[in-house]
């Protein structure tokens, strides 16, 4: 008997034939599962470069006044935690004018997706009671999304001034009337308002006047031009050390740990007599839930580290964390003091 080889056999060339079809319906299907399934991570893949985490790109920090004071410092500091915070760059573009007016303007008028924020003072609120005339509604064109910081403004006096307090200061005008005048580093700012308050509480009559900065003032004071004024803390605390001017007391609740042997207006018997510079953070109005809620995670991480808290400290000023909502109702609450302040010390801004 011969064996058959298996190529002779015409028994086996159908089974041949079946095995050979299905490998190559094997072979199809696996090549296009693969088409498939690199379709569908490309498809993934397109989804989570339209969804990437906010933001995706730089971000202009808006700061309505000129570099150099208060509200530059903060915006600068913030920028250059964010940037390291949130891994995208975070720049300061400075645009003065119009008692801040301007800056928030262009802020307001941004596109709401958190690429244009704006970092405020004081002066933003204030500017609401002070100025008829606003280019936005300071209430409802905002994200309010946190307050950052705050710190107290300080009484300042020349040094010839022989009163040693705040209450020896107040005596001495009172015994002098329409003979001692102060100032203020510009009109409607937190500085202002404290001297409005100081006259009211102290039921002394003076006149103030209104300087463009606080520069131009503190010039005037160490030269007897005028006797003295609240300042914030970046502005008076240099010239306090070196010991051109004397300061009487501080508006805080407490003493400043930037000056710590200076006591409270409401040590020396003038009670309730706070009035902060505090700063903010803003968008547009309708800004995302998810843009804010990365926002006000960031800024919390930032204002509670040691490093802003160091940096803040060196200039009078105290970190400080909020929600959105918490922000919203503490600024509203400044607003009755500040409208009582300018109603009744009749100030006016022409526009």
């Amino acid at each position: 008997m011969h064996d058959r080889h298996p190529a002779s056999d015409p028994g086996s060339q159908p089974a041949l034939a079946t095995g050979t079809a299905r490998a190559r319906r094997m072979t199809l299907g696996r090549v296009v599962a693969g088409m498939c399934a690199s379709a569908l991570a490309g498809v993934l893949c397109l989804g989570d470069a339209f969804a990437q985490a906010y933001p995706t790109r730089t971000v202009r920090i808006v700061v309505p006044f000129a570099p150099g004071g208060a509200v530059d410092f903060i915006g600068r500091l913030l920028a250059e935690r964010l940037t390291v915070t949130l891994g995208q760059q975070f720049i300061v573009e400075n645009r003065p004018g119009g008692f801040g007016t301007i800056g928030s303007e262009l802020v307001a008028k941004s596109a709401p997706d958190g690429h244009t924020l704006l970092v405020q003072a004081s002066v933003h609120v204030i500017n609401a009671a002070l100025l008829p005339k606003l280019p936005y509604d300071t209430w409802t064109d905002f994200t309010h999304i946190t307050r950052v910081s705050e710190g107290p403004t300080v009484l300042i006096v020349n040094n010839a001034i022989p009163a040693k307090d705040a209450r020896e200061f107040a005596a001495l005008i009172r015994k002098r009337p329409g003979l001692i005048n102060t100032g203020t580093e510009s009109i409607g700012s937190a500085g202002h308002l404290a001297m409005e308050l100081f006259r009211n509480a102290s039921g002394s009559r003076f006149e103030i006047i209104n300087y463009k900065g606080a520069g131009p003032a503190l010039i005037d004071i160490q030269g007897g031009h005028i006797a003295g004024m609240f300042g914030t803390m970046i502005a008076t605390r240099p010239q306090i050390l070196a010991g051109k001017v004397r300061a009487l007391g501080v508006t805080a609740a407490k003493r400043s740990p930037a000056l710590p042997d200076v006591p409270t207006m409401i040590e020396q018997g003038f009670p309730g007599f706070e009035m902060y510079s505090w700063h903010g953070v803003y968008g547009p109005a309708n800004l995302p839930k998810d843009v804010v809620s990365t926002l006000t995670a960031a800024l919390t991480k930032i204002m509670q580290g040691p490093e802003a808290r160091e940096r803040l400290s060196t200039q009078g000023f105290e970190p400080i964390v909020s929600t959105s909502q918490q922000f919203l109702e503490f600024q509203k609450r400044e607003f009755v003091l500040y409208e009582r302040l300018i109603r009744e010390g009749k100030i006016r801004i022409e526009q």
